[in-house]
């Protein structure tokens, strides 16, 4: 993980021009550590996938090779292999090349969470509460449609001003027409998401009246989904803890109930005719 987020952050500081003559012989030692690093990891699990009658055999390890790790893990081994190759070459360590391979290093990300354990507990929250979140999606996707197209009828008729919305701007990028549909139905994602970007506004009180509402219902209901998931997400890490600690009361207990058990059977005085007892047997 820590060389990961090293990578990351040369490889984000390497692309400032203050910085970038002396991170960049550093990304290409942290790139070279990296891909050995990953190169040994996917050999080690190549060769202990055999453990696995799926996996033995070439075509059991090709087969292994084809998850979507192991993709993952191959793709980021050549982009590095091409980098440094690509490097080697010149007098200093190609940013071009580093920046057209900027996605890459982001799927090393990916690949820290090998077990899937964050996507997994992701995803049962959203299914446990699939019902609020459509609902709630439902409300707002009325709440956006209806309150771009009053807009839109607020704004359609009022002439562009060259000049913006208010003289004392002076700023051409803010212009308060609404040409067609599409621009309100921009608008009202922004407003309803509270990003409020500020490239189309509206001009007339009509129109800033329903911008009011809007914004307010963007905080009512957009946030909802935020609010679900939120609360979802600490039912179900709470719900693993009691399960983790049911499991840790789970064996001792069975541990308590098979020498109880085996103290009863044992004994002389016990009525029960499913044990087989061996002081019972006569000796020879």
């Amino acid at each position: 993980f820590m060389f990961v987020l090293l990578c990351l952050t040369l490889s984000v500081l390497s692309s400032i021009t203050e910085f970038e003559s002396i991170l960049i012989q550093y990304a290409v030692y942290v790139e070279i550590i990296m891909l050995v690093w990953i190169m040994v990891e996917l050999g080690l699990r190549v060769w202990s996938a055999g453990c696995r009658s799926r996996y033995q055999g070439k075509t059991g390890r090709m087969r292994f090779l084809r998850r979507p790790l192991c993709i993952i893990d191959i793709i980021l081994s050549l982009a590095s292999i091409c980098t440094l190759a690509a490097g080697s070459t010149q007098d200093q360590f190609p940013q071009t090349v580093l920046s057209g391979l900027r996605f890459f290093q982001i799927l090393r990300v990916v690949r820290l969470d090998r077990k899937g354990g964050t996507w997994k507990l992701l995803g049962s929250v959203v299914w446990a509460h699939r019902q609020e979140l459509v609902t709630t999606l439902y409300i707002g996707l009325l709440g956006l449609v209806f309150s771009s197209y009053f807009v839109y009828l607020a704004e359609k008729d009022e002439p562009r001003h060259d000049n913006g919305p208010l003289p004392q701007l002076n700023n051409s990028s803010l212009k308060p027409k609404f040409s067609n549909f599409a621009d309100a139905i921009w608008w009202g994602v922004v407003t309803l998401c509270t990003v409020g970007y500020g490239d189309v506004v509206p001009a007339t009180w009509g129109g800033k009246v329903i911008a009011s509402f809007s914004a307010i219902l963007g905080i009512s209901f957009f946030a909802l989904p935020a609010g679900i998931l939120g609360s979802g997400f600490a039912l179900k890490v709470q719900q693993q803890q009691r399960q983790k600690h049911l499991n840790r009361r789970r064996v001792p207990a069975a541990n308590l109930i098979q020498s109880l058990w085996r103290c009863y059977a044992a004994d002389e005085h016990s009525m029960s005719t499913a044990t087989w007892k061996r002081h019972l047997i006569p000796c020879p």
